[in-house]
């Protein structure tokens, strides 16, 4: 447990100071008390805490990053096209998503994952049934966003990381959910 409070304070601090923009004494400094203040208000955790990856769960971690990175080119290049030529129109448009994913942090990495990607953003997330509402630039990304293949690469990283026996994995509650997207429109009611 001690390792994981180090580790802990040393990501903290570190990232303290590269925020900082500059290394010097006084910056030193205030990262390392600001990672031990993160560490002192986490204390709480215990083993919720996350464990070292093996070998396997960091190449499918940096799997899923270089397919973000991949994604997030070529949502660029897909939002100024739309931008610069309205190919295609510009049409707004909210969508609801059930992905497959049953931990809070596995919810959590998609949603940043959507809203990083240009073109989509994580506007909600239901804890209780783990349904996104996702607001996207054209009803093109909306319907690529319900097969997209990064909810299949962050299922294999939850399984994965599950099968660890010396670490815990807040599941949070366990719905029996299946990966489909409609439209939010299609499940508004009207009540006139």
């Amino acid at each position: 447990m001690r390792k994981r409070w180090l580790v802990l304070f040393i990501i903290l601090s570190a990232f303290a100071i590269v925020v900082s923009t500059e290394i010097d004494l006084q910056h030193i400094l205030a990262g390392m008390l600001l990672g031990l203040l993160g560490v002192w208000f986490w204390q709480d955790l215990g083993g919720r805490l996350p464990h070292f990856l093996y070998p396997k769960e960091l190449l499918l971690l940096g799997r899923c990053l270089i397919l973000l990175i991949w994604y997030i080119i070529e949502s660029n290049i897909a939002v100024a096209k739309t931008l610069l030529s309205s190919n295609p129109p510009v049409n707004p448009v909210f969508l609801v998503v059930k992905p497959d994913i049953k931990s809070n942090w596995g919810r959590i990495l998609l949603a940043t994952c959507i809203t990083i990607t240009p073109g989509t953003v994580t506007i909600d997330i239901d804890p209780e049934t783990g349904q996104f509402i996702v607001h996207a630039l054209t009803e093109e990304a909306a319907t690529g966003l319900s097969n997209w293949r990064m909810i299949d690469e962050i299922k294999s990283l939850e399984v994965r990381m599950q099968r660890g026996a010396n670490h815990v994995v807040d599941t949070g509650r366990i719905d029996d959910i299946n990966s489909s997207g409609t439209l939010a429109s299609h499940h508004r009611t009207n009540s006139h």
